[in-house]
This record gives structure tokens, C-alpha cells and sequence, in this order.
């Protein structure tokens, strides 16, 4: 049994058991790291059967160590944070270091049980002996600190935008930089749970870019049924990782074709395979500029106008919504264009790229309305 066929038939059922033992919201990253592990460590050749027991030993390890952790009470040092923190080389290492010097005592504490221990709301609660709500204030107000002392100590006031871009990585970094962020690839991606909101930590914004790599629909609950390009369940996985994070931090986000595809599905939608499977869809989508119908209301409305011109490239779609998003806008062929995030500093998907030419004006207030959102952000550190 492959991978991905696992990952299918296993992933709610393994889910609901690991949830009886850590929680639900603890058991999603359990299981992911479960099945990454399956696909590195398990021995070839097993029969299917034998896959199954090893990722369930796997997943129950892991449940395990999540609750040894929690048990844990004691402070541990910085050596850790600070290491990680500095992983890049020359001045970044210097500026991170510098950064977590510049915090308060009870500041480094706090951001070390959150984002290198990984520790939830409560836990720090639990250990600091008040709510989970006050925990959550007080590890905000420290990752601001950090944030800006990070951002003095590079000698740079522009917000930061981290970028997650499988190709035309120079073409997303350019459109941002015009817009007035500085752009920084998402290093950490793939590293883990913590090793993402340990490098959100000091960003004021995410961008996930574009693919011609389909996503695997073993992340949405399905079995293929259409010709797909190159899926990589184990890259998705990591990328769903990665917006996860940002979503809990709630930091500005933009996803940008397949990013505004994986945001739906990491909230709970599906895709059409191929945009064969939509009833109405008459127009290739590929490789042309077309209008979009934006939604009474919506910040893309106010953003762009009732009917802005776009540029898309794609052969997959959103197909059901997930529950938390509206949709804001649909081409005249009713696929579905732009997905926003109610109630968030600024968490869009839109189907078309931004970042090419042929989007002209409304690709621009695209990239100028998130670095306007990060720039919020990076103000609330100061």
C-alpha cells in the first residue's frame, strides 16, 4: 500500500483515536507527523497490513511523547531556542541572537514553551498559573517583542513577508518588494510544527504561491479520479503544515492559485480534480485574462471593484467550500475566484496570479493590501 493510498484510508479513523488520547487539535499534528514518518522510516516491501500496525505504533509513540510532555513542569534553558533561532548564517544568526537577548526574562520564558516546546494556551496557563486566555496575550505580546527587536536589529523597518513558493519564486519576490515588503523564503517549511511558528515568530506576513504540481486529493478525503501533475502528498502535508501555523497566529495571508486551493482544503473543502468536473466551467483557465465578479461586501470588492480583469492559470478549483470561508468573487463561468476569511487581520485565496503582468493594477493593490495588513502587524510590535 503506497503512501497516499494510507494516507486515505487511515488518516479519520487514526485522527478520532489519537483525539481520545491528546486532543483533537493535538492529534491533527500527531498524525500528520505519523504518516511524514511512515513515508521516510517504514521498511519496504511490507504488506499492507503490516504499514497500518507500524503507522498506528507510530502515531501512538508519538501520543505518547505528547503526553510525557505535558507532564513536564520544569523551565529548561535557551541554548535550544536561541540555536534554532540563529540556524541561519551571518547576519540573520547575529540579528536573531540579538533579538532574544533584547526580551525580557519572563519574555524568552514564554516564547520558548510556546514556539520551541510547543506548548498550547492552556499548558502555559496551567505552568503560569492563569487562563488560557491571559497565556495567549502574553505569548502575542512577547512575539511582538521579538519581532521587533528582530526587525531593529537587521537595521530594516519594511514588513516581512515570508514566502512559500514551489517555482517563479523571483517573480512573487519581486511583486512584494515593489509593494514595498521585504521578502524572505519560509526556510523552516517541512521542519515541523514548531520550527514554523518559531520562524512566524518574526514575520508580518505569508504568501503561498502557485505550483504546477497538483495537490495529492488524499488531503481532502478523495481517491484520484482525474490525470494529475506530479502529486507529492509529503510536500503538501508540510505546505498545510506551514498555513496552519500562520492561520493560528493569525498573521496576513495570501494564497495565490494552489495556495488559495490548499487554504480551502486545510479548512475543511475539497477541489475538482480538473475543471472537467465542473458543470458550468466553459473557459480554459489557462493561460488567458479573463473578469471576475466580486461579492457585495467582501474586501475584494473594495479592493479591486465590482469586475476587475485577472490573469489565471489552472485546471483545478475549489469545489466545496470550506465552512469558515466566503467566497468573494467567481468568473462568468462560476469558478470560484477569490476565498476570504471573516473576522482575520487578512487571510484571502485568490484563484488568479497577482504577481504577473497581465494582472496589472489589481495584482498590485493585491500585493499593497498585505503589505498595508503586515505593516499593521509589524506597528502593534512596536
Amino acid at each position: 500500500m503506497r503512501i497516499d493510498e494510507l494516507y486515505e484510508v487511515e488518516r479519520v479513523r487514526l485522527t478520532n483515536r489519537i483525539a481520545r488520547m491528546v486532543g483533537a487539535h493535538a492529534a491533527e499534528d500527531v498524525v500528520q507527523e505519523a504518516f511524514v514518518r511512515a513515508w521516510q522510516r517504514a521498511p519496504e516491501g511490507m504488506e499492507a497490513h503490516e504499514r497500518v500496525a507500524w503507522l498506528n505504533r507510530a502515531a501512538t509513540n508519538l501520543a505518547i511523547d505528547e503526553l510525557r510532555r505535558r507532564g513536564r513542569r520544569q523551565i529548561v534553558g535557551l541554548d535550544e531556542l536561541e540555536a534554532a533561532a540563529t540556524a541561519r548564517d551571518g547576519d540573520d544568526m547575529v540579528a536573531a541572537r540579538d533579538a532574544l537577548a533584547a526580551l525580557t526574562p519572563h519574555e524568552r520564558m514564554v516564547l520558548l514553551l510556546r514556539f520551541e516546546l510547543g506548548l498550547a494556551h492552556a499548558e502555559i496557563g496551567a505552568l503560569l498559573d492563569t487562563t488560557p486566555e491571559a497565556a495567549r496575550k502574553r505569548v502575542e505580546r512577547a512575539r511582538r517583542s521579538f519581532a521587533r527587536a528582530l526587525r531593529e536589529g537587521r537595521g530594516r523597518h519594511r514588513p516581512v513577508i515570508l514566502l512559500a513558493a514551489r517555482m517563479d519564486y523571483d517573480a512573487y519576490r519581486r511583486w512584494l518588494e515593489d509593494a514595498g515588503a521585504e521578502v524572505r523564503p519560509f526556510a523552516s517549511l517541512g521542519d515541523g510544527v514548531h520550527a514554523n511558528e518559531r520562524e512566524l515568530a518574526g514575520a508580518d506576513g505569508v504568501v503561498i504561491g502557485g505550483s504546477v504540481t497538483d495537490m495529492h486529493p488524499a488531503l481532502y478525503g478523495e481517491r484520484q479520479r482525474q490525470p494529475l501533475n506530479d502529486p507529492d502528498l509529503r510536500a503538501d502535508l508540510r505546505e498545510y503544515e506551514a498555513l496552519r501555523a500562520a492561520l493560528r497566529l493569525d498573521l496576513p495571508i495570501v494564497g495565490i492559485c494552489r495556495g488559495h486551493q490548499l487554504l480551502n482544503v486545510a479548512l475543511g473543502g475539497s477541489l475538482f480534480q480538473d475543471l472537467s468536473e465542473h458543470a458550468d466551467a466553459r473557459h480554459p483557465h489557462w493561460g488567458e485574462s479573463h473578469a471576475v465578479d466580486t461579492a457585495g461586501g467582501s474586501f475584494i470588492r473594495g479592493l479591486l471593484g465590482r469586475r476587475p480583469e485577472v490573469a489565471s492559470e489552472h485546471h483545478q478549483a475549489v469545489r466545496r467550500v470550506a465552512p469558515a470561508l466566503r467566497v468573494t468573487s467567481r468568473s462568468d463561468d462560476g469558478v470560484v475566484e477569490s476565498v476570504e476569511l471573516p473576522g482575520r487581520r487578512l487571510t484571502l485565496g485568490l484563484q488568479w496570479h497577482p504577481e504577473v503582468g497581465e494582472s496589472g493594477e489589481a495584482g498590485r493593490r493585491v500585493a499593497a493590501a498585505l503589505v498595508e495588513a503586515a505593516a499593521g502587524v509589524a506597528r502593534d510590535a512596536e
